[in-house]
């Protein structure tokens, strides 16, 4: 009896170590700010880029390295956040997602994902538009967002 339950324990514990060990990251940041104005013209800048740009050119992605000078601010992650990181994920390509171009569109929230201390991807959130993107850096493995990924705007109040 005890011989199985060991057993059991040990096929329990490998199989949440490997679930965590075969994510596509290892660490993830996250940054917010408040600033939500109306953007002027495309500018050029890389603050302009960082708020109201769509997707991350891979030879832009060092700008988001140190998000601060932008007027974000780095925020730890809860732990309930943290478990439910993976679920914003999937490798099924959702479609197309059309936003409402009316709207502001002003990234506030972003994520940022590493492997191996290596950035891997930008994950940025628009809430009050429904808006998100994210950029894959990592190019052995595709990774798309969930078209349903703003059901978890609260946690990132939390």
């Amino acid at each position: 009896m005890k011989i199985s339950s060991i057993l059991i324990s040990l096929i329990f514990l490998s199989c949440v170590k490997d679930k965590k060990q075969n994510s596509f990251y290892d660490k993830v940041e996250y940054y917010h700010s408040d600033h939500y104005n109306i953007p002027g013209p495309p500018d050029g800048t890389k603050k302009f880029d960082i708020y109201y740009s769509d997707f991350v050119e891979k030879k832009a992605k060092t700008t988001y390295e140190n998000l601060s000078h932008f007027g974000f601010v780095k925020i730890e992650i809860s732990n309930n956040f943290s478990e439910k990181i993976d679920d914003f994920f999937t490798n099924q390509n959702p479609g197309k997602y059309y936003p409402d171009y009316k709207c502001l569109n002003c990234y506030q929230d972003i994520l940022i994902f590493y492997k191996k201390n290596k950035m891997i991807g930008v994950a940025k959130f628009d809430f009050r538009c429904n808006k998100y993107c994210y950029s894959n850096f990592n190019s052995d493995k595709i990774i798309y967002l969930k078209k349903d990924c703003l059901k978890y705007r609260n946690l990132f109040k939390e």
